[in-house]
């Protein structure tokens, strides 16, 4: 047993870790068939067969038979407990039930079964089903060996489905950021991490030195901001800077609505540092067109973003400043910057 708990936890693909311990349930407890399963509630008739020991011909028409299956039906009533066929119902109307006859059309004399519905979290279930063709019970030493590893295969697809959902959201985060400049931090609603974009760690690394960040990898100012949404999570995006010689690092955390497992997203952005503003420039120019100046290293739309103003204004913005200053270009405007504060 300790071999199949062991294998229940090397690996986090479903297929391969299931089909692993599968076999090593069948040393510890006899079968002629047997089906190992995973779905998702609302979709109980299309189910993810990791283990499928049975006529090909039974999951071809399994979706049709889903409403007469008395052992779905039976562990569905009482999930994490294992029942013998004959707790799910009595002998004579196991053998008019329409499973029972099905299965003896297609080849699979159904005479017992053993089972168990695999229930951790309500996105998902999982079904461990064991027949055996001949007239043989399961005893109350199997029945007993099943009910103490199957916490061990619920866990294991737990780990599979969580470490899956992790790989596709980091995967989607890289996919929408791409291209912006951002990294990302997701956690769930008790500030645990759960998925980062590929380059967020090495972000990090850049801006912040080791001895600064704290055992979750987060320095100590970032960590508590997070600490202060997840303890609050109405309170509006926390927003920190951190000035580096030719950029800031913006990191501002906020609630992500409706994302499963998700809660918190932590967003890393490079932010080219503002030029510094002459003397002699407010008395020339409006206090928008100040702000639109000082950003010139940014590009139109993060300006736009940032000031909360439109694309368009920012290029009208350039075209007064240029006209006022009598500078031909955004490059002169940074080099007269520079030069004259």
């Amino acid at each position: 047993m300790l071999d199949l708990v062991a294998e229940l936890g090397g690996s986090l693909d479903l297929h391969e870790v299931l089909g692993r311990g599968y076999g090593l349930l069948s040393q510890l407890v006899s079968a002629d068939h047997g089906a190992l399963c995973v779905s998702r509630p609302e979709g109980h008739a299309v189910y993810d067969w990791a283990v499928a020991e049975m006529p090909e011909r039974f999951f071809q028409g399994y979706a049709e038979m889903v409403p007469h299956d008395f052992v779905r039906i039976a562990v569905a009533e009482r999930p994490n407990e294992v029942l013998r066929d004959t707790e799910m119902l009595p002998r004579a109307a196991m053998e008019r039930s329409y499973l029972y006859n099905h299965c003896r059309d297609i080849g699979m004399r159904l005479e017992h079964v053993m089972a168990v519905m695999l229930c951790d979290d309500p996105s998902w279930h999982g079904g461990l089903i064991l027949y055996r063709d001949k007239r043989i019970a399961f005893s109350d030493h199997e029945r007993l060996i099943l009910q103490k590893i199957s916490r061990h295969f619920t866990n294991a697809v737990k780990n599979c489905r969580l470490f899956g959902a992790m790989a596709k959201r980091a995967s989607l985060l890289d996919a929408v950021l791409a291209g912006m400049g951002r990294e990302a931090i997701v956690f769930n609603a008790s500030g645990a991490e759960i998925a980062r974009t590929a380059n967020a760690e090495k972000m990090l690394r850049a801006w912040f030195d080791p001895t600064e960040l704290g055992p979750g990898g987060l320095p100590e100012p970032l960590a508590t901001s997070l600490a202060t949404i997840v303890r609050n999570p109405h309170t509006l995006a926390e927003v920190c800077w951190r000035e580096g010689p030719h950029a800031e690092l913006k990191v501002s955390i906020q609630k992500l609505p409706g994302i499963d497992g998700a809660a918190f997203v932590m967003l890393f952005e490079e932010v080219p540092r503002l030029v510094p503003i002459p003397l002699a420039w407010p008395k020339l120019l409006s206090s928008a067109e100040i702000k639109v100046a000082e950003r010139v290293c940014w590009d139109n739309a993060f300006i736009a973003s940032e000031l909360g103003i439109t694309e368009l204004t920012v290029k009208k913005h350039f075209s007064n400043i240029f006209d006022k200053l009598g500078i031909p270009n955004r490059a002169a405007l940074i080099h007269t910057a520079w030069r004259q504060r």
